[in-house]
């Protein structure tokens, strides 16, 4: 199980939850110095950004590309996979695309499926939604099994979107869609608005979950709120989970304090 730090170069949001923001050489080698294994970049466009210099920056600093977060093409290009707009759909597959060709050089990197699959509310109705979810994924899926690259859906909660908010929902679509690259990406905070017994739930898909992310209940670093991160640590070591752990947490107080005592809580359970 690895480690990994939220990280982005992109102007973003103070809200956004991620821990490292600034240059790469920066943000490198902050999560390198706190302790980090991994790093979760946030990337808006991977055909715009220097892929050779990423993978000298983490290979220099000893640390492993984890996952690649999508978020920036919906919030700020408004790009979905689910759209009924076939320019606006493209436009979401070939940012995913662009994506699993920078995530193919890595042996672990996952690259989320969060928001920029879209909600049904974005459509005319929820069949519309639906196919178009599934045709977009689709045309990802055949990138992702050219490389060998994994997509994770990630399991949002209903006040941020309308569909694919529990395990169980995400373990049906994949089975819809046979495609053992596409997996599910589970989050604490969403489970624990989401999840009646997390326990189960995570053991239910096991075979199918290829990410994960920490915060606590109230969106701080693991450790701040209420969730129990040592049976969370169970869990994962009950499924013999071994793929990445990233926080993606507000970085409150800041990212630096943030991210140094999510990891102090984590090593307690991993």
């Amino acid at each position: 199980m690895i480690l990994s730090a939220t990280c982005t170069t992109s102007d973003v949001s103070p809200m956004a939850p991620i821990l490292y923001r600034g240059d790469l050489e920066t943000i490198l080698s902050e999560a390198k110095r706190t302790g980090y294994e991994g790093a979760e970049m946030h990337i808006r466009n991977s055909d715009l950004i220097d892929r050779g210099l990423l993978k000298e920056s983490l290979d220099r600093f000893g640390l492993e590309l984890t996952s690649i977060g999508t978020g920036e093409g919906f919030n700020k290009d408004h790009l979905f996979l689910a759209s009924e707009d076939k320019a606006v759909r493209q436009g979401a597959v070939e940012r995913i695309c662009g994506h699993i060709r920078t995530a193919k050089d890595y042996s672990h990197a996952v690259v989320i499926l969060g928001l920029i699959r879209g909600k049904a509310s974005c459509c005319s109705s929820r069949k519309s939604y639906e196919e178009g979810l599934k045709e977009g994924l689709k045309a990802c899926l055949e990138e992702a099994e050219k490389y060998g690259v994994y997509l994770g859906m990630e399991m949002i909660n209903r006040y941020e979107c309308d569909d694919l908010n529990r395990i169980e929902e995400g373990a049906e679509l994949i089975e819809q869609l046979g495609s053992k690259y596409l997996g599910i990406h589970i989050d604490t905070y969403h489970m624990n608005i989401e999840e009646g017994n997390i326990r189960k739930a995570i053991l239910g898909a096991k075979d199918k979950i290829v990410h994960v992310h920490a915060a606590d209940n109230d969106r701080w670093y693991p450790g701040h709120g209420h969730i129990d991160f040592d049976s969370f640590g169970k869990i994962l070591k009950e499924m013999e989970y071994q793929w990445a752990v990233a926080v993606e947490c507000r970085p409150w107080p800041d990212g630096k304090e943030a991210a140094e005592r999510a990891l102090e809580n984590m090593r307690l359970w991993t």
